[in-house]
């Protein structure tokens, strides 16, 4: 799996899909406008950033970001999220991601953190 492949299969799901990068120049994958279709946040409309993968292979990065922040931030507590280095008005999301990394299964694992908040 690439980056760019990812890009395309976000594409194909009829996402508005776009590059950012963090102050450090860090790039990152966002999704924008994206509707949450369930869950506790379900119809919440955030955007959601996946950092870029630099390694081959693939490893997927440990955490999502949204803006805006979509619940209470708190490192210490069970949602384990805070302010992300693509500055103050995104949150990140601390999860790993422990499976063959595919296009769809990275995804799923994105609306798998949705589906599971516990608000």
């Amino acid at each position: 799996m690439t980056d760019a492949e990812l890009e395309d299969y976000l594409r194909s799901l009829g996402l508005a899909v776009e590059a950012a990068q963090d102050g450090s120049g860090h790039p990152y994958i966002v999704v924008r406008n994206f509707v949450i279709p369930c869950g506790p946040l379900a119809e919440r409309t955030c955007d959601v950033a996946l950092a870029r993968c630099q390694t081959i292979p693939y490893v997927v990065p440990p955490a999502i970001h949204t803006r805006p922040a979509l619940v209470r931030m708190d490192m210490t507590g069970p949602l384990k999220t805070q302010t992300s280095a693509l500055g103050p008005d995104w949150q990140y999301w601390s999860r790993r991601f422990d499976r063959v990394p595919t296009t769809q299964a990275v995804w799923t694992h994105v609306l798998t953190v949705f589906s599971q908040v516990t608000t």
